[in-house]
């Protein structure tokens, strides 16, 4: 009766820790990648230098409005994940440079 309450939790912790890792690439990604936009990189390089820190399944969006690039990243999850949340979503915004 224990074991399976047992495998229950170490699956939820493993679970747990798997989707905090990803959003964390994932941030660290959007961050990179708007510091990138804002010193006037080509998006082709922006894209592939998020996609280097996020995973190459990784979705890279970029908008830049006005003075500001808002990178957003998002990052599909293992299948075995996919009743929580099929994905995560980071965003990063940096001011334009010059």
């Amino acid at each position: 009766m224990v074991m399976p309450a047992l495998v229950l939790v170490i699956g939820i912790v493993v679970g747990a820790g798997a989707i905090g890792a990803t959003q964390l690439r994932a941030m660290d990604a959007a961050r990179g990648a708007a510091r990138e936009v804002a010193r006037g990189e080509p998006q082709t390089t922006v894209i592939e230098e998020a996609r280097k820190r996020a995973g190459e399944s990784a979705r890279v969006l970029i908008d830049e409005d006005g003075g500001y690039a808002e990178v957003t990243v998002e990052v599909p999850l293992p299948e075995v994940l996919a009743p929580i949340t099929e994905s995560v979503t980071a965003q990063a915004t940096a001011r334009k440079e010059g």
